[in-house]
């Protein structure tokens, strides 16, 4: 068991150490055959010892030469115990799963919390939060809408007691004639407005026929137009409502008419006053005060929707007609839906809302229209312009001349909250004795002119011509301008009665 060096001659060569054993070059030309593993010398018969990696073995099996290898130990898994380095899938899934329904409920309150803030920025109707989701087609009801009636019996008349004359208008789904009804009693006939139902209408538009019928029945007001009778529908016949014929057509028309040279000349319509102005604002709002008594809510108060004969004596209407004649006015939505937006409250855009008070909003601006001679309100700004405008608070700017009466019933009917607007009784209490006062002051000035009238050939007196004086003359020695000294008062002085008196 003895290890020692042992030097041989010669210079190392692979065949001189054999086995386990390698060759190293000593000094003065000898080698030495050595362990390879460890630089030592081998036993002396030759072979190296071994190690043994083991649970502190260090022992070598020397019969076989081997090292002995330990099979490897069995790895419990301790189920009870935690292992730093090793944690339980318990200790990260759980706290995962909580973390996941936190987000959750957070991002349910999250939305919950936005769709509120919206409803509320959608209630105060503001521009900036104007969105095209204010004008929804859903909201709105067809056109006309009132609340619900007791009406009287509707005359039913025969197609052979009509006679049409000339067409005046037509729309998508229907005509209005110029025509005749022969009366009862066979030898009268009366002039009237014939409106009939195309062929091509549709569904919706036979229900606004049979609402319009139904409604306009129950009417009975001097500023309301009456419904004379029907004809029924038939095989060969369309469905027929025959009204009173007004010759001077919509209020607008004529309106527009005052400051052009345009009008038909078959027409013969007449020119207003301001006291005429004042008499068709006080009209209209009469028969918005009867519709207001019996509960009703027209929707589409407008200057094309008041028709007019001589007098002139305006009356209330609907024909449906101005929703296809007057589309500039209309704004198109969805479907078949058109809205007069710039005759509407701000309540009426937001929400889809028609009440009284929105009806006095729109009275406001047939005020506005009575008074700027038919202009369409906003003008020069689109329909989207016109929505942004009103949520905004923007009003219509009075027209030139217009009364400082006319003014404060505008603002009165613009008022953002509806309870706050004047109401019908008051605006007719204001007109009246507005239209009183004009009719006194136009009947002093017609008086006075009748008592001119004998007098016409004679001038009223004119003042005398300034004496021509040099600039000295009119000065004093100091420069200053002198008095001019007249005795007795000349006539130009004198009042205006004395002169017509003599």
């Amino acid at each position: 068991g003895e290890r020692d060096e042992i030097s041989l001659p010669g210079v190392c060569q692979p065949e001189l150490c054999k086995g386990e054993l390698g060759c190293k070059n000593l000094d003065h030309g000898r080698h030495a055959c050595v362990c390879t593993h460890d630089s030592a010398p081998p036993f002396v018969n030759g072979t190296c010892p071994r190690k043994v990696v083991g649970n502190g073995a260090s022992n070598v099996d020397e019969s076989s030469g081997r090292i002995p290898v330990q099979p490897p130990a069995p790895v419990i898994v301790n189920t009870e115990e935690k292992h730093p380095d090793y944690p339980k899938v318990q200790n990260y899934m759980v706290p995962s799963i909580l973390i996941l329904i936190i987000s959750l409920f957070a991002l349910i309150y999250l939305i919950i919390f936005v769709k509120k803030r919206l409803r509320r920025r959608e209630a105060r109707a503001s521009p900036v939060n104007l969105k095209q989701s204010f004008l929804v087609a859903e909201r709105y009801a067809p056109n006309p809408q009132y609340s619900a009636c007791s009406a009287a019996g509707v005359p039913i008349l025969k197609k052979e007691t009509l006679s049409f004359l000339k067409e005046v208008g037509e729309g998508c789904f229907g005509k209005v004639f110029k025509g005749e009804l022969l009366c009862e009693d066979g030898d009268q006939v009366r002039v009237v407005a014939i409106k009939v139902l195309k062929d091509t209408a549709n569904k919706e538009a036979e229900e606004d026929f049979l609402r319009e019928v139904e409604i306009m029945s129950a009417f009975r007001h001097p500023n309301i137009l009456s419904l004379l009778g029907v004809v029924l529908k038939d095989d060969s016949v369309n469905p027929m409502m025959v009204f009173e014929f007004m010759p001077h057509g919509d209020l607008a028309e004529l309106l527009r008419c005052q400051q052009t040279s345009q009008a038909s000349p078959d027409r013969d319509l007449p020119r207003l006053a301001r006291r005429d102005l004042l008499s068709v604002a006080l009209q209209i709002a009469a028969g918005m005060r009867y519709l207001a008594s019996q509960r009703f809510v027209h929707r589409d108060l407008a200057c094309r929707n008041c028709l007019v004969a001589e007098g002139p004596v305006v009356k209330i209407a609907d024909f449906g007609m101005s929703r296809d004649v007057y589309t500039c006015d209309y704004y198109k939505i969805g479907g078949s839906r058109l809205l007069p937006v710039r005759w509407m409250s701000p309540e009426s855009v937001v929400y889809g809302r028609f009440t009284l008070e929105s009806d006095i909003w729109s009275y406001g601006v047939v005020l506005w229209e009575i008074f700027s001679f038919g202009k369409q309100p906003y003008y020069g700004h689109t329909n989207e312009e016109v929505v942004k405008l009103i949520l905004d608070g923007i009003m219509l700017i009075p027209p030139q001349d217009c009364p400082t009466l006319i003014c404060e019933l505008m603002r009165n009917c613009w008022k953002t909250e509806p309870r706050h607007r004047i109401i019908f009784p008051n605006i007719c209490e204001k007109l009246e004795i507005a239209y009183e006062s004009e009719k006194q002051t136009s009947c002093v000035y017609e008086t006075e002119t009748k008592k001119m009238r004998p007098g016409a050939n004679k001038s009223l007196p004119r003042p005398p011509p300034l004496p021509v004086m040099a600039q000295m003359d009119l000065l004093d020695g100091q420069g200053y301008l002198r008095p001019n000294e007249i005795n007795d008062p000349v006539s130009y002085l004198e009042t205006l009665c004395d002169a017509i008196r003599d």
